[in-house]
C-alpha cells in the first residue's frame, strides 16, 4: 500500500520539478518582457474574437515592445537594414499608429505576432520550451497523468465488488420500473423494504470510487498549482470556432486550464477503456 502512495508522489513532483526547471530558463528580463508582449498580442486577438476592442492590449504590447527592442535600437540594429524594416512594420505601421490600433483585424494582428517573434529570433531572444511548445507539454502531461491515476485506480479499487454492486443496483431498479409500470404494490412495498440495503450498496460504491484519491490527490493539487502558475494567461490553443457558453461567456482559445481537463479527460476515457474495462 506505500507503494501506491509513494510512487505516484515522487512521479507527480519530478514531474514538477522538470516543468519548473525548464520553465526557470525563461526567467531572464527579457524573456519575461517577451512572453509578456506575446501574451498582450494573444489577448488583442481574444477579445476581438469575442466581439470587443484590441486597443487596449496592443498599447500595453507597444510599451512592452519598446522595453524589448529600446536597447538594441539604440545601436541602430548595427545597421542591419532586416532588422530595421521589421522594426519600421512593427512600430511605425502599427504599435505606433492611433488608426492601426483601433482598426487592426485578426489576421493584421497575427501577422504583427509573426513579424515580433521574428525580431526577436534575430535578436536572440527565445521563449522557455515549456510555453514555445505548450501545446505538446501540456498534451503529454495530460496523458502521463491521467494514465498514472488510471493505474493507481486499477490497483486500489476492488472492481469484482463494484461489478457485484452495480448488478445488484441494476436489477433493483429494473425490478422498480416494472413493478411501477404494472403497479404492482405488493412487489413495490417488497421493494421498497430493501431500498435501505441499496442505498447502502451505493454508498459502497462511492467509497470505492473516491478511495484512489487518498493516494494522489495532495501531489496532484501541489502540480496543479506550480503549472497553473507558469501558463498564467498563456494561450495554448486556438478554437476553430466562436463558442457562446452559458455562464462562461464565449470561448474563442485554450488556456493551460481547459486544454489539460480537454486532454486529461479524453485519455482518462481512452485508458480506462484499455486497463480497467468497467
Amino acid at each position: 500500500m506505500r507503494r501506491i502512495l509513494v510512487c505516484p508522489l515522487i512521479a507527480v513532483l519530478l514531474l514538477a520539478s522538470f516543468v519548473t526547471i525548464v520553465g526557470a530558463e525563461g526567467a531572464e528580463d527579457e524573456q519575461k518582457t517577451y512572453k509578456q508582449l506575446l501574451q498582450a498580442i494573444d489577448s488583442s486577438i481574444v477579445s476581438l474574437k469575442q466581439g470587443g476592442s484590441a486597443s487596449g492590449d496592443l498599447s500595453r504590447a507597444q510599451t512592452l515592445y519598446d522595453n524589448l527592442v529600446g536597447s538594441y535600437r539604440g545601436d541602430n540594429f548595427d545597421n542591419r537594414l532586416e532588422l530595421i524594416e521589421i522594426d519600421n512594420r512593427i512600430k511605425t505601421q502599427a504599435l505606433d499608429n492611433d488608426d492601426w490600433r483601433q482598426s487592426a483585424r485578426k489576421e493584421d494582428i497575427r501577422d504583427l505576432r509573426s513579424d515580433v517573434s521574428l525580431m526577436a529570433n534575430k535578436l536572440g531572444i527565445g521563449l522557455s520550451t515549456i510555453f514555445g511548445n505548450a501545446l505538446f507539454v501540456i498534451l503529454g502531461i495530460g496523458v502521463f497523468i491521467s494514465l498514472l491515476i488510471t493505474l493507481i485506480t486499477r490497483r486500489v479499487v476492488n472492481w469484482e465488488r463494484m461489478k457485484q454492486i452495480k448488478a445488484e443496483v441494476s436489477e433493483f431498479q429494473k425490478e422498480l420500473r416494472d413493478a411501477r409500470s404494472k403497479r404492482d404494490t405488493k412487489r413495490m412495498y417488497k421493494l421498497q423494504q430493501d431500498q435501505k440495503r441499496i442505498l447502502s450498496l451505493q454508498g459502497q460504491m462511492m467509497k470505492e470510487n473516491f478511495k484512489p484519491m487518498i493516494f494522489y490527490i495532495v501531489p496532484y493539487l501541489i502540480f496543479w498549482f506550480i503549472l497553473s502558475g507558469i501558463y498564467s494567461g498563456w494561450v495554448v490553443a486556438w478554437l476553430p470556432f466562436r463558442l457562446d457558453l452559458p455562464f462562461f461567456g464565449t470561448w474563442v482559445s485554450c488556456g493551460f486550464l481547459s486544454w489539460y481537463l480537454l486532454t486529461y479527460f479524453g485519455f482518462s476515457q481512452i485508458w480506462r477503456k484499455m486497463l480497467i474495462r468497467e
